[in-house]
């Protein structure tokens, strides 16, 4: 049994057809199948029923996969920790990104990221911190960029930055006369919100004061992007809560809308959060240094002692 076929039945399983795993693993078709037949013998085991179309597993290969990735994942691992031991920068890195956070921290590394690093193959996903956390236990992603905390064993909570809120007015709203908002100010019945799963909807509501507030079906739009809600509240009278990388390219005219909270001001606590598989440290280490240099002065500025909203 060799590393080589337990790749192979993976290729097999992915595509469901011997050909195209054949081409994926830049093969030959007869010496895929011959592979897969020999690690078959071996086991004893049928791990594909060739009579389906498309090629699909046996109730006992589907056990044999289900090892054969575990087994693959730790090889690869120990791929990745002979690098960091080295101290190679090198190799891919699965990166995930919270929605509310992608469109405004990206563009502000990625760049100087891959100049940096050309040996390291990047690759990025925007998903719902629900879904990045499932991906990070399951060794699926390497690293996260998301607000914390989660509170989740297992996982390891890098700090990066605070990101203070603002507040985005209609520009018919009342609150315009005021330089600065508090949170008292502020009706729920007036607030353009994401939809369900969005972190960031949890911590408008809680700046809203959510808690004495009766939730019915008419109390607010649900949009599934900042730039929806943002266009949402300039096309009414109410309000939406942003964090402040949203904020930053504004047009002149959209920045008036725009109000700052008058004292303790909220904020989120952005970190970079790896798994209990994560053996990529270099990388990691890479990328946190890079993030760090191009953040805004403004966001290096902001105390630790500011008020962190807690995800509830």
């Amino acid at each position: 049994m060799t590393l080589t076929q337990l790749n192979y039945i993976l290729a097999v399983d992915r595509c469901r057809n011997f050909a195209q795993a054949a081409k994926e693993c830049f093969v030959t078709q007869p010496t895929l199948s011959m592979q897969v037949q020999k690690l078959e013998d071996y086991l004893q085991i049928i791990i594909f029923d060739r009579s389906k179309t498309p090629v699909g597993p046996t109730p006992m290969g589907e056990k044999v996969l289900e090892y054969a990735r575990k087994v693959m994942h730790e090889a690869h691992g120990l791929e990745e920790l002979s690098k960091s031991l080295r101290g190679e920068i090198a190799g891919e890195f699965i990166l995930a990104v919270i929605p509310t956070l992608a469109p405004y921290v990206l563009p502000l590394f990625v760049q100087q990221f891959v100049e940096e690093f050309p040996d390291v193959e990047l690759k990025i996903y925007e998903h719902q911190t629900d879904e990045i956390i499932r991906l990070l236990k399951e060794g699926k992603i390497d690293g996260a960029i998301l607000a914390t905390p989660l509170e989740e064993k297992g996982l390891t909570e890098e700090h990066l930055f605070f990101e203070p809120f603002k507040i985005f007015l209609s520009p018919q709203h009342e609150l315009l006369k005021k330089k600065h908002i508090e949170e008292k100010d502020l009706n729920l019945k007036h607030a353009w919100l994401l939809k369900e799963g969005h972190c960031l909807r949890a911590q408008a509501l809680q700046l809203c004061q959510y808690k004495n507030v009766k939730e019915d079906r008419h109390l607010f739009f649900e949009a599934g992007s900042l730039e929806t809600l943002i266009n949402m509240v300039k096309a009414s009278k109410g309000f939406t809560v942003l964090p402040y990388l949203a904020t930053i390219n504004m047009s002149d005219a959209d920045q008036k809308l725009v109000r700052d909270f008058k004292s303790h001001v909220p904020v989120r606590d952005i970190c970079f959060v790896t798994g209990p598989h994560s053996m990529k440290k270099s990388i990691e280490k890479a990328l946190i240094k890079v993030i760090g240099k191009n953040i805004p002065k403004e966001l290096k500025k902001t105390s630790t002692k500011a008020e962190v909203l807690a995800i509830q």
